[in-house]
């Protein structure tokens, strides 16, 4: 697996994990101000949430790298797909 390839199952999974944090501990208003929608939060914690997700992406892009580097599913699809 090459960096790129590497990088691209990384940003994948990041963005997956930053979609699925995204609702999570989002506040809305109760005083609605003009102009604004009445379902805006107050707060997004945006950075948090990139920060956060960006993180945790380095857990499954590991696992990911390493099954395919060490060919741990070779004889299986050899032997049993195949």
């Amino acid at each position: 697996m090459s960096l790129v390839s590497y990088i691209v199952v990384f940003l994948i999974i990041w963005m997956i994990l930053f979609f699925i944090l995204l609702p999570i501990g989002v506040n809305v208003s109760e005083h609605h101000e003009e102009g604004l929608a009445n379902s805006a939060p107050d707060k997004t914690n945006l950075k948090t949430k990139v920060i956060i997700s960006f993180l945790i992406s380095f857990i499954p892009a590991s696992l990911i790298y390493l099954v395919i580097e060490k060919k741990l599913f070779d004889n299986f699809f050899n032997n049993y797909i195949l």
